[in-house]
Protein backbone atom coordinates (compact mmCIF):
# COMPACT_ATOMS: atom_id res chain seq x y z
CA UNK A 1 0.00 0.00 0.00
CA UNK A 2 2.91 2.05 0.43
CA UNK A 3 4.32 1.75 -2.95
CA UNK A 4 0.52 3.04 -3.95
CA UNK A 5 0.90 5.85 -2.18
CA UNK A 6 4.83 7.21 -3.03
CA UNK A 7 3.64 6.66 -6.40
CA UNK A 8 0.21 7.91 -7.11
CA UNK A 9 0.54 9.00 -10.11
CA UNK A 10 2.31 6.00 -11.67
CA UNK A 11 -0.05 3.81 -10.30
CA UNK A 12 -3.33 6.51 -11.97
CA UNK A 13 -0.96 6.15 -15.23
CA UNK A 14 -1.18 2.36 -15.03
CA UNK A 15 -4.88 1.98 -14.10
CA UNK A 16 -5.80 4.28 -16.83
CA UNK A 17 -3.58 2.63 -19.49
CA UNK A 18 -5.50 -0.88 -18.09
CA UNK A 19 -9.10 0.34 -18.62
CA UNK A 20 -7.74 1.76 -22.10
CA UNK A 21 -6.16 -1.38 -23.55
CA UNK A 22 -9.15 -3.33 -22.25
CA UNK A 23 -12.34 -1.00 -23.75
CA UNK A 24 -10.10 -1.08 -27.15
CA UNK A 25 -9.57 -4.90 -26.92
CA UNK A 26 -13.53 -4.76 -26.35
CA UNK A 27 -13.88 -2.37 -29.03
CA UNK A 28 -11.89 -4.18 -31.77
CA UNK A 29 -14.05 -7.28 -30.70
CA UNK A 30 -17.48 -5.95 -31.30
CA UNK A 31 -16.16 -4.19 -34.71
CA UNK A 32 -14.88 -7.23 -36.32
CA UNK A 33 -18.40 -6.91 -38.05
CA UNK A 34 -19.52 -4.13 -39.06
CA UNK A 35 -22.86 -1.89 -41.59
CA UNK A 36 -21.91 -1.58 -45.10
CA UNK A 37 -22.97 0.97 -47.30
CA UNK A 38 -23.76 -0.12 -50.63
CA UNK A 39 -24.50 2.24 -53.70
CA UNK A 40 -27.08 0.65 -56.30
CA UNK A 41 -26.44 0.13 -59.42
CA UNK A 42 -28.29 -0.95 -62.74
CA UNK A 43 -29.91 -4.51 -62.19
CA UNK A 44 -29.54 -5.04 -58.26
CA UNK A 45 -32.40 -5.89 -56.26
CA UNK A 46 -32.92 -6.20 -52.70
CA UNK A 47 -33.11 -10.06 -53.57
CA UNK A 48 -29.84 -10.33 -55.21
CA UNK A 49 -28.41 -8.45 -52.53
CA UNK A 50 -29.85 -10.80 -49.86
CA UNK A 51 -28.14 -13.54 -51.60
CA UNK A 52 -24.65 -11.55 -51.93
CA UNK A 53 -24.61 -10.17 -48.60
CA UNK A 54 -27.66 -12.00 -46.18
CA UNK A 55 -24.61 -14.84 -44.97
CA UNK A 56 -26.49 -15.23 -41.80
CA UNK A 57 -29.54 -14.80 -42.25
CA UNK A 58 -32.74 -15.82 -44.11
CA UNK A 59 -33.58 -13.77 -47.53
CA UNK A 60 -36.29 -12.82 -46.45
CA UNK A 61 -34.93 -11.92 -42.69
CA UNK A 62 -32.42 -10.11 -44.23
CA UNK A 63 -34.28 -7.86 -45.96
CA UNK A 64 -36.88 -6.52 -43.50
CA UNK A 65 -33.72 -4.84 -41.98
CA UNK A 66 -32.11 -3.43 -44.72
CA UNK A 67 -35.69 -2.23 -45.01
CA UNK A 68 -35.99 -0.96 -41.79
CA UNK A 69 -32.31 0.62 -41.29
CA UNK A 70 -32.84 2.73 -44.28
CA UNK A 71 -36.39 3.78 -43.60
CA UNK A 72 -37.71 2.00 -47.10
CA UNK A 73 -40.97 1.51 -48.01
CA UNK A 74 -41.23 -1.36 -49.90
CA UNK A 75 -38.18 -3.28 -51.72
CA UNK A 76 -37.65 -0.81 -54.55
CA UNK A 77 -34.54 0.31 -54.88
CA UNK A 78 -33.17 2.29 -57.98
CA UNK A 79 -29.42 3.21 -59.60
CA UNK A 80 -27.60 5.80 -57.66
CA UNK A 81 -29.31 4.86 -54.57
CA UNK A 82 -26.80 4.47 -51.62
CA UNK A 83 -28.09 1.45 -48.94
CA UNK A 84 -26.87 0.36 -45.56
CA UNK A 85 -26.67 -3.40 -45.06
CA UNK A 86 -26.36 -5.25 -41.76
CA UNK A 87 -23.66 -6.67 -40.17
CA UNK A 88 -20.84 -7.56 -43.05
CA UNK A 89 -18.10 -9.63 -41.80
CA UNK A 90 -14.90 -8.51 -42.15
CA UNK A 91 -13.24 -10.96 -43.42
CA UNK A 92 -15.82 -11.39 -46.31
CA UNK A 93 -14.51 -9.12 -48.79
CA UNK A 94 -16.76 -6.62 -50.05
CA UNK A 95 -13.95 -5.08 -52.84
CA UNK A 96 -13.89 -7.67 -55.90
CA UNK A 97 -10.08 -7.20 -56.24
CA UNK A 98 -7.87 -10.42 -56.90
CA UNK A 99 -6.80 -11.88 -54.11
CA UNK A 100 -3.99 -14.09 -53.41
CA UNK A 101 -4.20 -17.63 -52.02
CA UNK A 102 -3.81 -17.98 -48.79
CA UNK A 103 -5.45 -14.44 -47.75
Amino acid sequence: MNWVKNNYFLALFLGLNLIFITTMAITHTISAEKDYEIHIEQGDSLWGLASKYGIKDSKEDWISKVIEMNNLYDTSIKPGDVIVIPKVSENYHLNYGTEVAGE
